[in-house]
């Protein structure tokens, strides 16, 4: 999750250009203040909702061992850091190496063991652009939830990615989505800023309901739900001001 300020290169695809983007605000992204408060927000409200996500919250870090959570496009933890305490591994993975760098120097300034908390370097949608030697290891497959944060909206086929994100989950394991509501929807401002940014990293500025819903179910998930975060989230002026972010969530099934 970082800001879109950035000059198109038109001759690379949306995958290099948001990888270029990314590796280089790796380290200044989270220090902007909007991106601060946006981090927080979706901090409390993944920590508020994980009972409806689908996350036991009887007594968290005894109910953890053995629980395993994938952080897709993870940045720097922010997903993992607000779920830690319901799973016993987390691993992260991200387009960006500058990314990968940040999640795995936060991970071991808080102390956790590597094999307990580490990210690498992948993309699902495009594998040869993005070579991981550990991709297609058990280790990166049967997880007990997935997470997804504001990134959605930066990849080229939303569908696509949910597909391959479902296909990593166990059986009984639960996709987490974070993103945007589409402004037909939601009523937030948009403007022409925003349309420039959809020729450079992102695709859209947010999805209807019946987007993210019919997705989930092509992938063959269950239990479908969608919610929108209690407040609006303050975005920089001259990309609407304000924005409204969605969590959903569904299940693979526990018998296909």
């Amino acid at each position: 999750m970082a800001h879109h300020e950035h000059h198109q290169s038109p001759e690379k695809s949306l995958g290099e250009q948001n990888k270029e983007h990314f590796d280089k605000f790796a380290v200044d992204a989270f220090s902007i203040p909007w991106i601060v408060d946006l981090s927080n927000s979706i901090t409390k409200e993944l920590q508020k909702n994980a009972e409806w996500i689908g996350i036991d919250q009887s007594s968290p870090d005894e109910d953890a061992h053995g629980k395993r959570m994938l952080d897709y496009a993870c940045g720097n933890g922010l997903a993992t850091r607000a779920l830690a305490p319901f799973f016993e591994t987390i691993l992260g993975m991200d387009i960006s190496s500058g990314m990968v760098e940040q999640y795995n120097k936060k991970a071991q300034e808080a102390g956790t063991a590597s094999e307990n908390r580490r990210a690498i370097q992948a993309d699902l949608l495009n594998t040869d652009a993005t070579p991981s030697p550990e991709l297609d290891s058990p280790e990166f497959f049967g997880f007990d939830a997935i997470v997804m944060c504001m990134a959605l909206h930066h990849v080229e086929n939303y569908a696509t990615m949910v597909q391959k994100l479902s296909e990593r989950l166990k059986k009984g394991g639960i996709l987490v989505i974070v993103d945007w509501v589409a402004p037909s929807e939601s009523g937030c401002p948009i403007t022409e800023k925003v349309h420039e940014l959809s020729h450079h990293t992102i695709t859209r500025m947010g999805f209807k309901e019946s987007e993210v819903r019919v997705a989930y179910q092509d992938a063959g998930l269950e239990g479908w739900s969608w919610k929108w975060a209690s407040e609006r989230n303050k975005m920089p002026e001259e990309i609407g001001g304000e924005q409204q972010l969605f969590i959903a969530r569904g299940q693979m099934p526990f018998s296909s």
